[in-house]
């Protein structure tokens, strides 16, 4: 008998480059330990060869600034027209090259999450103002009522508290 060969996976499959081409082959070029990751991930993950092309197709730009081109004068995203100055934004920046195409699918996603609930924000804002006007007029019925006893029982005390508050005044006229 002959032996058996055996096949181990190795953890070398790691250490090369996680690229994908378009018909899903992966590339076999040994990972570029010096290249910086993109967003933010621990580590390289590519060849020096994809990682040059990465750098080509979406330049290094300052996030700062780039959320301050995105954003301008944008305070929230409440109303439609404030979604749709950032998506304006969104395509100017994609036009340029300063966004990465994954990027702005995703924020252009979430844009549309936004569109998406602007109608429950609305009625959620709706309901409250009511609810805000029902107890102003609950506030309004209750005031009017206490002044409508105050008054009633104004009405209903003696004419000999009216005669004592009459003679201060009485008072004043014949001292003068």
């Amino acid at each position: 008998m002959s032996p058996k060969l055996t096949t181990s996976v190795s953890t070398t499959v790691d250490s090369h480059c996680q690229h994908i081409s378009p018909k899903g082959q992966r590339c076999h070029m040994l990972i570029d330990e010096h290249h910086r990751p993109a967003n933010g991930a621990a580590h390289p993950t590519l060849c020096a060869y994809h990682a040059g092309r990465l750098r080509a197709i979406v330049p290094p730009v300052d996030p700062e600034a780039l959320a301050a081109d995105l954003l301008g004068d944008i305070d929230d995203f409440s109303t439609a027209g404030s979604v749709n100055l950032f998506l304006g934004n969104l395509i100017k920046q994609l036009a340029r090259k300063r966004i990465a195409r994954r990027d702005a699918v995703a924020l252009a996603y979430i844009s549309q999450l936004l569109l998406n609930s602007l109608p429950a924000l609305e009625r959620q804002l709706e309901a409250e103002q009511e609810t805000e006007k029902e107890t102003d007029s609950v506030q309004f019925a209750r005031r009017l009522r206490e002044r409508s006893r105050e008054l009633a029982s104004l009405r209903d005390q003696p004419s000999t508290n009216k005669a004592a508050v009459a003679r201060p005044d009485a008072r004043r006229v014949s001292s003068s």
